[in-house]
């Protein structure tokens, strides 16, 4: 590049606006040119070097992080990521830790690394509830599009949502395309075609009205799989075939990995399988080359079925197996149980913030009552002072005492209603008994109690339902939920009032038995599984039988010396009732 045209760059970079929440500054380039925009972020960091103002320096890390994500360039996204973490020892900054954090989260998920939902809950909880619009609508839309890339829609649609009302409310037309382009994704994720084409629609016209032409292209190829169940090949490969143009010369990866995968997709409905099926050969060794394991289990399973239309049986089943063995080594049971948790908590701190509201809502109200009866007082003063029976003064009088009725009348409903909201919190909303946080809280005030020694220790019962994802998958996620209920009302009713029973995420539950003793816990859990194997099913619940297994552990002091410790000797013993067959009780090891 020549001198001056460097100085010119460096000026424009300076020119612009330095808001101390806008984390958007780049958001197009990072698509649309992400190797320039990494070049030139760091010569200006380079350039401006310690004088950098802590929210300028954060702006430019979180584009040059995006557009490294974009090309797949790692390097430049460790260089984003851990300058980020530098700038939150430095300048303690929170919106720059959430940054860093959603950074980590989208490469992972995309890669199939680590914890990625996991890291975005943490990072959404960092500035969950932050004052200023603008970076409130950034944080719901980096959850919502990490739920959507991890393919949980029920989970990304309501924060998408929320994005798009937010950015709405701001003005932000690229904003409001980001969003409704990931409503897209998460409608077709649930195979609602009609409903996500026009999403997509939604998203393109976004773009359309402040010109971002390439990613109204861009989301030309999400259309495009619309378009193919829609029974339009022919549209759908022409908008694969310009998005995977802008995409090479932009040279972003994963996203042309994508559109050569919908390409392929678009040649196989028209008849053209032998093509097809070479050209996902081809993708699929790229995505290995590139290591971008989270597209590799769903490209792996479109070329088996390619595969399988052109009679090459074998590499079709080792496809499936391969696409297998990537899903089961992300999708873990305790990397599932972080999620949920995390899931929990963030919901638990929009109900807090809610709480808040009402809260402040009910300082106003109280305020205004206080006015009013000031002012009803003084009028009686007046009134009193005068013996004057103005009859305006007594209607006046008689209209402002309504007011404070009304006042009072609406502060007690909305006490009422925060109250509310703090319960449940504390409550599983599918079956009425105690969440993970009701848990949480019944233990740890047991567990903080004065205990006789000479008492029996407490029991912690660890249940799980057998095959409950094979439950959900075979005969629906409604159906699953009336099994979930029906455990519960079994529990409930199988245990005594001494007992406390809780969900604590998805199909686990626990009971909590305080000065039982190991022998009773071990009775009590042979009894609820024998219970539940003996339970008779609905008729027209399709299932034939239900199972649990259950891991049982005692609060001894030692080895469970606190809440933590008692949980996983209880899920260390659970799991051996699971490797041991299923539908059996195991008691911790802990307990001799």
């Amino acid at each position: 590049m020549r001198q001056g045209a460097w100085w010119g760059l460096l000026l424009a970079l300076a020119a612009m606006p330095v808001a101390a929440a806008s984390m958007n500054a780049f958001r197009e380039r990072a698509v649309t040119d992400p190797h320039g925009l990494i070049a030139d972020v760091r010569q200006q960091l380079d350039r401006a070097g310690p004088a950098l103002a802590p929210a300028r320096e954060r702006e430019l890390l979180w584009g040059m992080g995006t557009a490294a994500i974009n090309s797949n360039d790692d390097a430049a996204l460790a260089e984003a990521t851990l300058r980020l973490d530098g700038l939150v020892t430095v300048a303690q900054d929170p919106v720059a830790a959430a940054a860093a954090g959603f950074l980590r989260a989208r490469h992972g998920i995309a890669n199939g690394l680590g914890d990625g939902l996991g890291e975005a809950l943490r990072a959404a909880n960092k500035v969950q509830g932050d004052a200023d619009p603008e970076i409130d609508a950034w944080a719901r839309f980096q959850l919502c599009d990490a739920y959507a890339l991890a393919e949980k829609p029920d989970k990304a649609l309501p924060l998408c949502r929320q994005a798009v009302a937010a950015y709405s409310a701001l003005n932000d037309d690229f904003g409001v395309g980001d969003a409704e382009n990931d409503v897209g994704i998460a409608l077709a994720t649930l195979d609602q075609v009609d409903e996500s084409s026009a999403a997509y629609q939604r998203a393109r016209q976004g773009y359309a009205k402040v010109k971002a032409e390439q990613l109204v292209v861009m989301v030309g190829d999400n259309l495009a799989q619309m378009y193919l169940k829609q029974g339009r090949a022919r549209e759908a490969l022409a908008l694969s075939r310009a998005s995977l143009r802008q995409e090479l010369a932009a040279g972003r990866i994963s996203d042309a990995l994508f559109s050569r995968t919908d390409i392929a997709r678009a040649e196989a409905a028209l008849g053209h399988h032998r093509r097809a099926y070479a050209l996902m050969r081809e993708t699929v060794e790229q995505a290995r080359k590139a290591g971008i394991n989270g597209q590799l289990a769903d490209m792996l399973r479109v070329e088996s079925g390619m595969a399988e239309q052109v009679g090459d049986l074998r590499q079709a089943l080792a496809d499936e197996r391969e696409a297998g063995r990537i899903v089961g080594a992300t999708e873990t049971p305790a990397l599932r149980a972080v999620e949920i948790e995390l899931e929990q908590r963030y919901a638990a701190r929009e109900k807090e913030l809610r709480i808040g509201e009402l809260e402040h809502a009910n300082e106003l109200k109280d305020l205004q009552l206080k006015s009013a009866q000031a002012d009803a007082a003084r009028r009686r003063e007046e009134q009193q002072r005068e013996r004057v029976a103005n009859t305006t003064i007594v209607l006046l009088a008689t209209a402002l005492l309504l007011v404070v009725g009304m006042l009072v009348l609406q502060l007690r409903a909305q006490r009422r209603l925060a109250g509310e909201l703090q319960a449940q919190t504390l409550r599983d909303p599918l079956t009425g008994i105690a969440n993970r946080r009701g848990f949480q809280q019944r233990a740890s005030e047991l567990l903080g109690a004065s205990r006789d020694p000479r008492s029996p220790p407490h029991v912690l019962l660890l249940i799980d339902i057998d095959h409950f994802k094979s439950i959900n998958d075979s005969i629906g996620h409604l159906q699953g939920d009336r099994v979930l209920r029906l455990l519960t009302d079994h529990l409930t009713m199988a245990v005594d009032d001494g007992c406390f029973v809780a969900r604590i995420g998805g199909e686990e539950f626990t009971v909590m038995c305080p000065h039982a003793g190991l022998a009773a816990g071990m009775r009590l859990a042979e009894t609820l599984r024998k219970g539940v194997a003996a339970l008779a099913l609905p008729e027209d619940l399709p299932l034939d039988r239900l199972t649990i297994s259950i891991g049982v552990a005692q609060f001894d002091g030692a080895r469970c010396h606190d809440l933590s410790s008692w949980m996983r000797a209880a899920d260390m013993a659970l799991y051996s009732a699971k490797s041991g067959g299923r539908d059996r009780v195991m008691a911790s090891m802990q307990a001799g």
